[in-house]
């Protein structure tokens, strides 16, 4: 499953830098983006106990969690005739491959 967050605090490259290392530890937990313009962080994890030791990392360095948004991963597989379907993993238990 893929969430983005909004932090309120993120304002710069130095805090973006704490969040990868911090984050970076986390098993089954990749990041995808921060953005700090926008002030979002995206993140990719496999199961809701992923997810909660990120947010719980992220506050426990200063960051609160002002809103989120989940969406399910997309997979794309091309077949031997060229085209390309995509296939919607809705399982957050589900590892990607």
């Amino acid at each position: 499953m893929i969430t983005s967050f909004k932090l309120k605090q993120l304002n710069t490259e130095e805090g973006k830098n704490i969040i990868t290392r911090n984050l970076s530890r986390i098993c089954d937990l990749r990041i995808l983006d921060i953005d700090i313009i926008n002030k979002t962080i995206s993140l990719d994890y496999n199961n809701p106990f992923t997810l909660d030791c990120a947010k719980k990392e992220l506050r426990r360095i200063g960051y609160s969690l002002t809103s989120h948004k989940d969406r399910p991963k997309h997979r794309f597989h091309k077949a031997n005739n060229g085209i390309t379907s995509l296939f919607l993993d809705t399982s957050p238990y589900q590892k990607s491959v």
